[in-house]
């Protein structure tokens, strides 16, 4: 990643997830350049959108929320 890049991505977390979602999308593109099925591709593109979606607040996964609740004094 490039550091300029980086100052965007200040929550660690993100990153993390960024990471992630970057490594979904080589698996697609060498699932593609193998000539793998498109329905055994949408696993791996289905993943780097929910990855995606933690970032920007679309999608919440259970272990995400009990993070929160944990971390922070939420609803009191």
């Amino acid at each position: 990643m490039v550091e300029q890049d980086a100052t965007y991505l200040s929550n660690a977390r993100h990153i993390s997830l960024i990471e992630k979602a970057v490594e979904s999308l080589q698996a697609v593109n060498q699932g593609l350049e193998l000539g793998m099925p498109v329905d055994l591709l949408q696993v791996d593109l289905t993943r780097t959108w929910e990855i995606l979606g933690e970032i920007t607040g679309d999608a919440a996964p259970d272990e995400l929320i009990t993070q929160l609740f944990s971390q922070f004094c939420l609803g009191k």
